[in-house]
């Protein structure tokens, strides 16, 4: 009896994923699964104004965004000349890191923490982290401090990787869902953006990253 129960739940559950693929459930969500990711440039730049004015960025980078499946929001530039993915995403605080730690040596280290939260890290784990130069960006009426970096990949250190990461803090709109409300609450709902280009090393550049920085008006 119970081998008879499994065997029809089976059979009800195999009608219901040929019935979603062919009544066209499959297109109803990638559709809608698209029209938030890649929305026209002009609605992005109006729904995501909390990173930044985004509206002189060139028609070179393809700006997407992301599923806040990590806790995090996330703005994604494909730099399409080099095809350089540079993300941007909102850590919800200005703790965990913010411009000040390029200043005070604390970059390596924090961006070595963030990367390497096994559960809800939405980026490439990287360990020994050795900053080859530290500057900064002039971003419409705002200095943007950025790092070049070379790093290993964590549990593949045979693997390097070079990259960029800059980080400018903005002031979200009231009713960003945050996992922290009540620190972002004290801090007048000022978050830190981070900016991040990860690559093999014979195939990176930083002008892409410096140049989309440029763009965007602070």
């Amino acid at each position: 009896m119970g081998c008879l129960k499994k065997i029809t739940k089976l059979i009800i559950f195999i009608l219901i994923i040929f019935a979603f693929f062919a009544y066209g459930g499959y297109t109803f969500v990638k559709n809608k699964y698209d029209s938030y990711t890649k929305p026209e440039r002009s609605v992005l730049v109006e729904e995501e104004k909390d990173f930044g004015n985004l509206s002189l960025v060139s028609a070179d980078y393809t700006l997407t965004r992301s599923l806040n499946i990590f806790g995090y929001r996330k703005l994604n530039a494909l730099y399409t000349p080099k095809n350089q993915k540079i993300t941007i995403l909102d850590l919800n605080s200005s703790d965990i890191i913010n411009e000040s730690d390029f200043i005070e040596g604390k970059i390596e280290k924090k961006l070595e923490d963030f990367s390497s939260k096994i559960v809800n890290s939405p980026i490439v784990p990287i360990q020994n982290i050795e900053i080859n130069k530290i500057g900064k960006i002039q971003a419409g009426s705002k200095l943007v401090p950025y790092a070049d970096f070379e790093a290993e990949v964590k549990m593949v250190p045979i693997f390097k990787i070079k990259g960029t990461v800059a980080v400018y803090e903005t002031k979200n709109r009231d009713g960003i869902v945050s996992k922290v409300k009540d620190k972002i609450k004290k801090e007048e709902n000022i978050t830190s953006k981070l900016v991040l280009s990860l690559k093999f090393p014979t195939g990176y550049d930083n002008k892409p990253v410096k140049k989309l920085l440029s763009q965007i008006e602070l």
